[in-house]
This record gives C-alpha cells, sequence and structure tokens, in this order.
C-alpha cells in the first residue's frame, strides 16, 4: 500500500463543479479549479494573481479531450486572453505559489516540462504547436520534478490522469485473446485503460452501437490504424468497466471480468472476488 496523502479542499459556491480550490497538507502550491463561465468571480480569491502552471480543459462525454498547457506570471489575468483568443476550453485549473518558490526560472522549466509529458501520455490532444525551449538546470530539474509529481497527483484527484503507460508494472497489464485478437489493459479498481497497441476486431460490430461508432471515429482521426490486416489501436481509451473495454475490443457482448486475465492466466474476476 503506498504513502497516505491528504487533500483540503474548498468549494466556494456550494457546488461540487464550481469554483474551487485545493492543497495538498504542507504544501506551497495552491489548485484552482474555475469553469470558463466563472473566471470573473474567481478573481478575488486568495493567491489567485500568484505566478503558476496552468492547464485549459475540454472534455467529451466526462472525459479529457484536449488540454492546452502554459504558464503564468500573473495568476488568472492571463485567462482572460485565452478567452478571446481559445475556444476550446471550458475549465481552467492553476497551481499558483508566490514568487519565492515559483521564480521564471521554474514555472518556464514546469511549463516545458509538463508539455512534454503530456503529449508523451497520449492520452488526449495536446493543443500547444510547440514545446518551449527551456533546459532545466541540474540543480532546478528536481525541483520541476517533484512539483510536476504534485500537479499530477492532484490532477489525477480531478479525474483528468496525465501520466503515460510507458511506467506501468507488466504485472499490473490484463490481457485478451481471442479470434486471434490480443488486446491488453488495466485496471485501476474504478476504470479500465485500453493501452495503445492493442487490436481491435473491426470485423466484428459491437452490441452496443456507440462503440461501434467510436471505432469509426477513431478510425477516421488515426488513432486506430490498419496495418498488415490488424487494427491497432494508437491511444489510451478509458472505459467505465472491464466489460466496456472488451466489448470494444472484441465486438459483440463480453464479460470483461472473466476475459481479461493477467500474465498467470488468473481473470480479473479473481481479483474482485479476493
Amino acid at each position: 500500500m503506498g504513502t497516505s496523502k491528504r487533500l483540503d479542499m474548498v468549494f466556494h459556491n456550494g457546488e461540487p463543479d464550481g469554483v474551487r480550490t485545493c492543497r495538498k497538507h504542507m504544501s506551497v502550491i495552491t489548485c484552482y479549479v474555475i469553469p470558463r463561465a466563472m473566471v470573473s468571480k474567481a478573481k478575488s480569491l486568495t493567491g489567485i494573481n500568484n505566478p503558476g502552471l496552468y492547464f485549459l480543459i475540454n472534455e467529451e462525454e466526462g472525459k479529457l479531450a484536449q488540454v492546452y498547457i502554459g504558464q503564468t506570471r500573473h495568476g488568472i489575468n492571463r485567462m482572460g486572453d485565452h478567452q478571446t483568443g481559445k475556444d476550446f476550453w471550458s475549465k481552467a485549473i492553476l497551481f499558483l505559489a508566490d514568487k519565492d518558490n515559483f521564480t521564471l526560472t521554474v514555472i518556464s522549466g514546469l511549463e516545458s516540462y509538463a508539455i512534454s509529458k503530456a503529449n508523451e501520455s497520449n492520452r488526449y490532444q495536446v493543443v500547444n504547436k510547440s514545446i518551449p525551449k527551456h533546459t532545466a538546470s541540474e540543480f532546478d530539474l528536481p525541483i520541476i520534478e517533484e512539483i510536476y509529481e504534485e500537479v499530477e497527483f492532484i490532477m489525477a484527484t480531478l479525474g483528468y490522469k496525465l501520466y503515460g503507460t510507458d511506467s506501468v508494472d507488466t504485472s499490473n497489464i490484463y490481457m485478451t485473446n481471442r479470434r486471434n485478437i490480443i488486446g491488453k489493459g488495466i485496471f485501476s479498481g474504478e476504470k479500465f485503460e485500453l493501452l495503445p497497441g492493442s487490436q481491435i476486431d473491426m470485423s466484428k460490430k459491437s452490441l452496443f452501437e456507440s462503440y461501434n461508432v467510436m471505432r469509426k471515429t477513431l478510425l477516421d482521426e488515426g488513432s486506430i490504424i490498419e496495418t498488415g490486416g490488424k487494427y491497432i489501436l494508437q491511444k489510451v481509451l478509458e472505459f467505465n468497466s472491464p466489460s466496456g473495454a472488451s466489448n470494444f475490443v472484441l465486438g459483440g457482448s463480453t464479460n470483461g471480468w472473466k476475459e481479461w486475465k493477467n500474465s498467470n492466466d488468473r481473470p480479473l474476476d479473481d481479483l474482485r472476488n479476493n
């Protein structure tokens, strides 16, 4: 079991999807979650004009679809430019601290590092056209990595996973291999993530039309590619259940709890019953 962590959160208008601030216990960094329509209402919050890192978020069907990452020297004031210059986003998430902790060198390095990590995650569209050129010194890099780890954790608690799948422990990967279709994924206990490289049986329709539509959309946009007669997934897809993932991969109607098996050939159902 990992080390316990504590987050303190304030819901400023008493609504779960309104303006929120949260902070990891003993941290100097405050996270501000601000719906686009409420930017003006958030301008009076303590520390809202501090420097830091921000994410502009677009969700589709409750999932992160697009993200823009930038640095701000004057907190929420940077959002004014994006309200007129960028239409895609519906929520801003800012990580701010005072100038003693977030120097220009640190936030510049953090911006570059965060954009690189977002591109590597292969989970969503990164709207940034390029990665700012910044070389962190051997003294600054550990600080940047430590801050980003905190940012990554808080974003995940908000429902936005930033990390990639390259560091996933192979013992946690579950696979299905039916009709010579090989799929692989990981299960967090709440969501099942289908991993890049999974094969999709496009010859067999899913019982659920929404999955057939999703397959076509992903094929059209290049997130599923055809090679050697196989259709290969190119990005991470998140499903609410193991069965949703196996239905998408194999078509028809499947029981993901029995379909997905670990390297010891034990199905997910064993995990559920332990």
